[in-house]
């Protein structure tokens, strides 16, 4: 017996059925995790900047970025999106789609600013995850030469009997130069007085003619400084000493292991970018790290290369906001 074939109203609602079927199969979720990674990336990439161009942060993001696009055979566009300490760049990253093709580079302002702004527009540690720490910036904590102190024990003893005196500037109100004098005054139970400037270059002469007594800057700002004579080196916030300034002890060995104060650089994109996107970038970017021509040049600009997996960068990232936090809050400030 010959089955009867279904009308035109009926095929067509078959075939509606199975289109609809199919759509929502592939909204469902993203492809497998392994389809993405293979594919990706296959057209340019775009990694904010949320500085001003010029900057130790922009220049290294456009090293790094141009032997990135070397290695995956795609352009990386770098663009900057400075303003709000950040946050103007990081936002428009934070609300771009999460697909690995809009990534953003930040420092230690990226942990610290959910404590420093009571109200904002998108949360750095929820909207935003690690994908590989380019490297940590150490500081130097630097004395005018105009002052008797010479070691950190010095100072100490200096500032507690000369509290007036005992001055720190820094680049700005939350600036991690800031942010590391308020951790060293805690840490010494010393009481400090903040003179901020609009950036580090004029905040100098004032350092140099001893109306502020110390600052904790990269060692590349500060070291032609202390070899032109008009400041001392102290001590370092690294771990290690560091290669350029091997005579200048790490804050341990000055006697202040808790004082670890220090910046980082690092690559990040929207939350919810793929795991395997994530892992091949981070994959890329530990190869770009290990290149000597990579790693000599970001030495020279203060920066000791990392890498690492999304998943260590994204804890550390964590860990440092918990940290900087309780800064902040005994120092009892806010910005608007």
């Amino acid at each position: 017996m010959t089955r009867p074939k279904p009308d035109a109203r009926i095929r067509r609602q078959l075939c509606l059925g199975l289109f609809a079927g199919l759509a929502a199969g592939s909204l469902a979720g993203p492809l497998p995790a392994m389809a993405q990674g293979d594919a990706y990336p296959n057209r340019p990439i775009r990694v904010v900047v949320p500085y001003t161009p010029g900057g130790v942060s922009d220049a290294v993001t456009r090293l790094v970025m141009q032997k990135l696009a070397q290695r995956i055979g795609q352009p990386v566009v770098v663009e900057n999106r400075p303003g709000a300490n950040g946050m103007i760049g990081s936002e428009n990253v934070a609300r771009s789609a999460p697909d690995g093709y809009s990534l953003l580079v930040v420092v230690a302002g990226h942990a610290i600013n959910p404590s420093l702004y009571p109200k904002m527009s998108y949360d750095p540690l929820k909207d935003l995850t690690g994908v590989s720490m380019i490297g940590r910036i150490p500081l130097l904590l630097v004395s005018s030469a105009q002052l008797p102190p010479t070691t950190v024990k010095e100072l100490v003893g200096w500032g507690k009997a000369n509290p007036a005196k005992m001055t720190f500037a820094s680049s700005g109100n939350g600036s991690g130069a800031h942010l590391a004098g308020e951790l060293f005054a805690q840490s010494v139970g010393m009481q400090m007085t903040h003179v901020p400037y609009k950036g580090i270059s004029p905040a100098l002469p004032d350092l140099f003619s001893g109306q502020v007594a110390i600052i904790f800057d990269s060692v590349q700002t500060m070291m032609p400084q202390v070899k032109a004579g008009k400041v001392r080196a102290l001590a370092i916030s690294s771990p290690t000493r560091w290669p350029a300034a091997p005579e200048v002890p790490t804050m341990a060995e000055a006697g202040y292991p808790g004082v670890t104060a220090g910046s980082w650089i690092g690559l990040i994109a929207p939350a919810m970018t793929p795991p395997a996107v994530q892992a091949k970038l981070a994959r890329e970017m530990e190869a770009v790290l290990q290149q000597p021509d990579v790693r000599a040049r970001l030495i020279d600009y203060g920066i000791d290369p990392v890498g690492g997996k999304p998943e260590q960068f994204q804890a550390f990232i964590k860990a440092e906001a918990v940290r900087w936090g309780e800064v902040v809050k005994k120092s009892g400030l806010r910005l608007e």
